[in-house]
Parts: structure tokens; sequence; C-alpha cells
């Protein structure tokens, strides 16, 4: 820990070898990280290239108290999240989604992250306690939508209501999570992201 931190120290200080050291210690762990997200290897490394190429172009603002592989971990988190609402790849979003506490934990232990960002750590989990807390027929129908990826008629259908009863319920429950989960600034950013 000290070794890294003086690592860091002279990255801050512009020492190009220190962060060549820095990238080669990092950059495969947070690959396979990064391929959690996304399912393209080139992708997850174009992204995990960038958030380093971005630490480097601000290295001397580096706060040397705080963990930069945290730094980097949370950039390329909301990197992947962001890619995967411009590919709209809702069923690899979801996935992910149910197992993001789980894998979340293992990377944090990796990178000994014990400490950092804790609140949005287990940001997936929070949303999943929400919408159970829903009330029954506001969560099936908003499940049948946001996470099973059914269209307002089918749902409509299915549980013997209007389509702007469904309309209705989705709008309700929304106003709901969004009020429940407004202390969690990441719950509110993939709750935008479902369709």
């Amino acid at each position: 820990m000290n070794h890294e931190k003086e690592i860091v120290r002279k990255v801050k200080a512009g020492d190009i070898d220190a962060f060549q050291v820095f990238y080669k210690a990092y950059f495969k762990r947070l690959c396979n990280y990064a391929s959690l997200f996304v399912c393209q290897s080139d992708v997850a490394e174009d992204i995990v290239q960038d958030a380093f190429f971005k630490l480097w172009d601000k290295h001397s603002s580096i706060d040397t108290e705080q963990s930069v592989v945290g730094l980097l971990y949370r950039s390329i988190r909301n990197q992947c999240l962001n890619q995967l609402n411009h590919d709209k790849v809702h069923e690899k979003f979801i996935a992910f989604a149910k197992n993001y506490e789980a894998i979340d934990r293992v990377y944090r232990l990796d990178f000994d992250l014990h400490n950092v960002d804790t609140d949005h750590f287990y940001v997936f989990s929070e949303i999943l306690k929400a919408i159970e807390d829903l009330p029954v027929k506001r969560k099936e129908v908003y499940k049948l939508s946001k996470i099973e990826g059914h269209a307002h008629n089918e749902i409509a259908q299915q549980l013997n209501i209007s389509s702007k009863g469904v309309e209705r319920h989705i709008t309700l429950a929304n106003k709901t999570l969004q009020t429940k989960l407004k202390h969690l600034k990441t719950a509110i950013f993939v709750l935008a992201l479902l369709p």
C-alpha cells in the first residue's frame, strides 16, 4: 500500500515511468472488470485506456489521500453503464444488474476498496429491494415492463387491466422508486437506463 502511494505521488508529479508502472499493475484487472459489463473485449479495453488517459491528463490534480484505483474503478463502471445504455443491450444490462452485488464484492476485495464509494456498491440490491416493497399489483406491472421487457398492451392483457392502468402503475412506481432511492445517485441513473 505504501509502495502504491509512492507511485501515485510520482504520477502526480508527472513521472511518466511511474505512470507506466501503475498502468501495467492495474490495466488487465480493470479490463476484466469492464468485461463484466460489456461483451466485446476491445470495447472494455478502450474504456479502461480512456480512464487511464483521463487520469494522466489530470495527473497534477490527483488527491494522493484518496484511492486512485477507486477513482478508476468508478470511472470505468460509469462509462460501462453509459456504453450499455448507448448499445441498448437490455438483457445484458439486466443480467449484470442481478449479479452486481456479488461481482462488486469480489472486485472491492481484489482492488482493496473496502472504504471507497460504499453507498454505491450495493445499488442494484437496493433497487431490487425497493421494487419488492411496491404494492403487489404495481410491482407486478413494473417487473413485467422494466425487468422482463413486455409491451404495455401485453401486460394489460395478461393482468386484465387497461393500457392506461399499466402506464399509471409504471408512472407511480417510478415516482416511488426515485423518492425512495434519491440518496443513491447511481440508483437514479440506473433506473433511467431501464426502458
